[in-house]
């Protein structure tokens, strides 16, 4: 069983892409919720909307988020295993909370004890979707996520420390946005469809 990470930027099209694959592919894959989303949703407080956004805030977020995202993980490894599934693919991994987290990569390591390798290698692939807040801001928003928070000009900077906490995976695919949800959705449907063939 592998283990792959949909990641990008805010408004990168991964609710629309994981929909897509999920109908193309049925119970070959099974996908971890975005745990993120999934506390925003459930009550934790909304910056702009409950409280102001600060590194406080932040730092309780992610420490809520790390523990929740890695217990997602193993158990629907579980279920995968279980069953007929060959394919885990997780809305954001392990390292996307250190895009999030000032001081980058170290600094999340430091304050949540993260091995940085072992996160890293407990994924066989990233597969990164490019942001509209980069590639056609005029259409950065909220559609498709109704808790996002984050302005344009903080979007970008988000689009790039997600590539940068990722950089040192051997096999990551960064997707041009210029093509469209729609060809975004097919190239990822083509490395997905590759994946299954070399697990059967």
């Amino acid at each position: 069983m592998k283990r792959v990470v949909l990641t990008g930027g805010p408004c990168s099209g991964k609710t629309t892409t994981l929909s897509a694959l999920q109908e193309e592919f049925g119970e070959q894959i099974l996908i971890v919720p975005e745990v993120a989303t999934m506390l925003l949703e459930g009550g934790f407080p909304v910056p702009g909307k409950d409280v102001t956004w600060s590194e406080l805030w932040q730092s309780a977020f992610q420490a809520a988020v790390l523990p929740l995202q890695k217990s997602f993980e193993d158990a629907f490894a579980l279920k995968c295993g279980d069953g007929d599934n060959k394919l885990l693919i997780s809305d954001r991994g392990i390292l996307d909370g250190a895009a999030y987290t000032p001081g980058g990569v170290a600094e999340f390591a430091r304050l949540y004890n993260v091995d940085v390798t072992a996160a890293l290698t407990r994924y066989q692939a990233i597969i990164h979707l490019e942001s509209l807040a980069v590639c056609d801001p005029s259409k950065y928003g909220k559609t498709g996520n109704k808790t996002r928070f984050e302005p344009l000009e903080r979007a970008v900077e988000l689009e790039q420390s997600t590539k940068h906490v990722w950089q040192h995976h051997p096999h990551r695919v960064i997707i041009d946005g210029r093509r469209g949800i729609d060809g975004k959705i097919a190239q990822v449907i083509g490395i997905v469809r590759f994946l299954l063939c070399e697990t059967s």
